[in-house]
This record gives C-alpha cells, structure tokens and sequence, in this order.
C-alpha cells in the first residue's frame, strides 16, 4: 500500500469527504557531485510513502500523524511511480545533471525537452538538504516516496516545471491553477485510514462509511 501522510485532522477529513487529493505544486532541487545546485524548480504533484501496516509500527513519519493508505492498483492504475533516489556521485545523477544542461543550453531537439523535466520530477538525491526542517543531510531515501505527477493534459495545459524563484513570489496562484484537477480515488481503494484519537476514529467511520477494522489508530512516530 501506499500512504499520504498530513499534519492535520481536518485536512484527512477533506481528503476523505471528496475522495480525492489536491495537487499542489512542490519545490525540488537537483545538484552536481560538488553540491551545485543545476536545476530548481517545482513540480505540480501528490507524494505519499511506501510502508506496509507492519512497517509503520518502526518508522519516523516526515510529515505527519494522519494517514490514507490506498492500494497499490490503484496506485498504477493512476499512473503513480516511486521515486528514483540516486547518489550524488552515480552515473545516473551524472548523466541526469549532464542532460538538464544540455536542456539550459537549448542543445537538444525540443521534442526531448518535456521528456528530461518528466525525468527529472521522479528523480531525487538519496540525501540532501531538506528546508522544511532546515537538515543538511536528509536522508530522503528513508521515506520511500512515490509521486503522482500529472501529464499538462491532466492539469488543462499548466506547466510541469516553473522556476522556482518565480513559484515562490506567487505560490498561492499556481496552486490554485491544479485546484480543478484533483487526483480521485473511490472508498474501495482505501486500504487503511490512520487517526490520533479514538473520538478521531468514530468520527471517520461516520464520515467514510468505512469497515471498522480500515480506521486505525496511527502507531509510528512523528519526526520533529
């Protein structure tokens, strides 16, 4: 299964009542073996993690003590893929560096240019700086993350990659740009839903006409 994590419980009401998840657009970094930064821009997504039940009892969740597990047909059935990690010094991440350059150059025939950014959107360091914790040295590897990042097609023709600087300046107004096309599920795709409290769980059952043994009290621990 895989499992959208959120810090908050009305939000995992949100996502529950409309079946559905937002897009939003996400900062992204992709650097050279020396630490220098080629390519920053974000990329209009969904991430979630690939955890069993089991596996969440020893875990340290990034973002989070709320969860939707959903399965994982339904996962490949929307297109979802997990994320590439490499290390900085790989020929992977080399030959990803070499081509976002050839990409800055305009040295490639345009018809690759879309394939390069679709690339580079599910691929990430194994570690790196994390800036909503402000960590050096994140291990990003440890969330085993998988994306959904929409075709322009699925997002009526809005860019898969603004440059960053331009993003941050006006972040509400590209976000709103993805609020039309949100990434659907049906309550049989539910695998678990994770809550803090018992009152939290009644109140999903109610809400998601769920069975009861799908509503779990959440059993990892939050990184802070």
């Amino acid at each position: 299964m895989i499992v959208h994590f959120t810090r908050e419980f009305e939000h995992l009401c949100s996502i529950l009542s409309s079946r559905s998840f937002r897009l939003s657009y996400c900062g992204e970094y992709f650097g050279d073996k020396t630490g220098k930064v080629i390519s920053r821009a974000a990329h209009p997504m969904v991430s979630f993690s690939d955890y069993s039940d089991v596996e969440l009892l020893t875990k340290v969740v990034t973002y989070g003590g709320y969860g939707v597990a959903l399965t994982k047909n339904w996962a490949l059935n929307q297109g979802l893929s997990p994320v590439n990690y490499v290390e900085k010094n790989s020929p992977a991440a080399q030959g990803l560096v070499s081509l976002l350059k050839a990409r800055q150059r305009k040295i490639i025939p345009s018809t690759l240019r879309l394939p390069i950014i679709q690339l580079k959107c599910f691929t990430k360091h194994v570690y790196g700086f994390n800036s909503y914790f402000n960590e050096s040295n994140f291990d990003f590897k440890a969330e085993n993350e998988w994306r959904f990042v929409p075709s322009r097609k699925q997002i009526g023709g809005n860019r898969i990659s603004e440059n960053f600087s331009t993003y941050d300046k006006n972040r509400d107004k590209y976000n709103k740009r993805l609020e039309k096309y949100p990434l659907r599920f049906s309550y049989s795709d539910v695998a678990f839903v994770y809550v803090k409290t018992e009152p939290e769980r009644q109140r999903i059952l109610t809400l998601a006409h769920l069975p009861e043994c799908k509503v779990k009290l959440k059993r990892w621990k939050e990184k802070t």
